[in-house]
């Protein structure tokens, strides 16, 4: 977090209330999620596959703190199987105008990948840099979210009862295409049905299904799709990525509270 100080304490004061504002409304915690695929295509040269992601979100005195890691067994014809692994990792400040991501994947399907970079919001653009063997310059208008950025406003339009919020975000987990076009349209406010899981019990869920579009796609249907139920303090109690051809349901089975760090 930047801290602009302006005249000391008054504007010191300020600021700290927005982030706390801002920062109260995520609640930081480790989930783990089981994976399956489903519902395949007849065009899909897949035939199951299961696996599990380690997600964790954590408020430090600056920011958040986000890292997944999935593991992913594709089942493949003729008994045969494929594997993949990922570990991403971001941090991303109250203000939302600094942006940092990591990403490590290791796929049977698409090979290696590693690299890392920054991005930063001032008055005329979003620019930065990505690190990958060699170093990229990167340069974006300024009508561009970043992801915590998109999260808040997202259940804040759930809130206020609003049905659809589409916003550019940028992703730092595509080393190609970082700004996508978000459509989400959020449906009506139910209880959860979770009974296995302490804090999900009785918990007010969103539904709500997320389309992700490239920048400068000018097809009408998106590269996937995905289904998801979240509460307000933005714990996802599962979620269904619909790549078209084939499925990934994710069901929350494993659930920890962190601790805030303590700040000075």
């Amino acid at each position: 977090m930047s801290n602009f100080k302006f005249i000391f304490f008054l504007i010191f004061v300020y600021i700290y209330n927005i982030n706390i504002a801002k920062s109260a409304q995520l609640l930081s915690h480790k989930a783990t999620y089981n994976l399956n695929i489903q519902n395949i295509k007849d065009n899909s040269f897949l035939e199951g596959g299961q696996g599990q992601t380690f997600f964790e979100i954590l408020e430090n005195c600056n920011g958040w703190n986000i890292k997944e890691d999935y593991v992913l067994i594709y089942e493949l014809p003729n008994n045969k199987t494929a594997n993949s692994f990922s570990s991403y990792s971001t941090f991303e400040n109250f203000l939302s105008t600094k942006h940092s991501f990591e990403l490590n994947e290791k796929s049977q399907f698409s090979g290696e990948k590693s690299y890392q970079g920054f991005v930063e919001k001032n008055k005329r653009e979003i620019s930065g840099s990505i690190i990958s063997g060699s170093i990229k310059k990167l340069t974006f208008k300024k009508d561009v979210l970043f992801p915590i950025e998109h999260l808040l406003e997202l259940i804040k339009a759930a809130k206020n009862g609003e049905k659809i919020l589409t916003k550019k975000v940028f992703f730092g987990n595509e080393d190609e295409e970082f700004i996508k076009i978000v459509s989400a349209f959020i449906g009506q406010i139910r209880i959860s049905k979770s009974k296995e899981i302490e804090y999900l019990k009785g918990k007010k869920i969103w539904p709500i299904k997320v389309a992700f579009y490239t920048e400068k796609s000018k097809q009408e249907n998106p590269e996937y799709e995905i289904y998801v139920e979240i509460d307000d303090l933005g714990v996802v109690h599962s979620y269904k990525v619909d790549y078209g051809n084939f499925e990934i349901k994710a069901l929350l089975k494993k659930f920890e509270l962190l601790p805030k760090t303590k700040c000075n």
